[in-house]
């Protein structure tokens, strides 16, 4: 038996409605501890914090040993392009170049004047300009304690230099229990000045910003981060297009 021919018009309307996550990089997993890995990226091993900010591009081959990591933790890919949004920040750098391998350790926290975590990575040439993304990360834990007042730590997340979620503040109630995860609102890679393909030197960049002159303290931990893609949604215009396309055939054949 010969199916209707309005089908696929009709299954291409209603995929069209629905626009699916894909997971383009993570370091770290959501597990609430920071376990010894291997292989890096979900498997990475976070280690103490150095305590200064170094310069791009830092090393991406840090050892997984505590206050021997740096500010930047690389994907394997190859660094040979600065963004010009990223040098307006941080200063004209030298990428790193090829980098086989994921980068085993990554620094685990902000602390002291140690407060830029940077994570560098090629997006994939299958990502288009109009194309979606999204940061997720969240903290593990927060300095407490009799000598701090108001404990709370901020935060904030630039894409390439590009501020794409402003100041977070996370207090105690944030890290109790499974903790609390903070999502950017979808942006589109034009907007951050991504550019895909080997090469290039996108860079997320989660900046803390420190309360401990504020009787806030003077740490704040990070349990997991995260990148995802998404096909934008069509437009109304197009969804409606669609589906009168696969409705035509149905109104044919009843007419019929």
């Amino acid at each position: 038996m010969k199916l209707p021919r309005y089908s696929s018009l009709a299954l291409l309307s209603a995929s069209a409605l629905t626009a699916q996550a894909a997971l383009v990089w993570q370091v770290g997993l959501p597990d609430n501890a920071w376990p010894a890995g291997d292989g890096g990226g979900p498997n990475a091993s976070f280690v103490q914090e150095q305590g200064t900010i170094n310069a791009l591009p830092g090393n991406p081959a840090s050892p997984e040993t505590d206050q021997q990591a740096d500010n930047d933790y690389y994907f394997a890919g190859t660094y040979s392009t600065t963004i010009p949004s990223v040098t307006a920040m941080y200063g004209a750098y030298t990428p790193a170049g090829l980098v086989g391998a994921n980068e085993e350790a990554a620094e685990r926290a902000h602390a002291g004047g140690d407060l830029d975590l940077r994570y560098h990575f090629n997006l994939p040439e299958s990502l288009a300009p109009n194309h979606l993304l999204s940061i997720t990360w969240e903290p593990l834990n927060l300095h407490t304690g009799a000598d701090v007042p108001n404990p709370r730590f901020g935060n904030e997340l630039y894409f390439n230099g590009i501020l794409v979620a402003p100041e977070v503040i996370v207090r105690p109630a944030d890290v109790a229990g499974d903790g609390t995860s903070y999502t950017t609102a979808w942006f589109s890679l034009a907007s951050v000045n991504a550019v895909t393909g080997p090469g290039a030197d996108n860079i997320v960049s989660l900046k803390g910003i420190s309360y401990n002159a504020d009787g806030g303290g003077n740490w704040m931990g990070v349990d997991y981060i995260k990148l995802d893609s998404q096909v934008p949604e069509p437009s109304t215009a197009l969804m409606a297009l669609l589906g009168v396309l696969g409705l035509t055939p149905i109104m044919r054949r009843r007419r019929a």
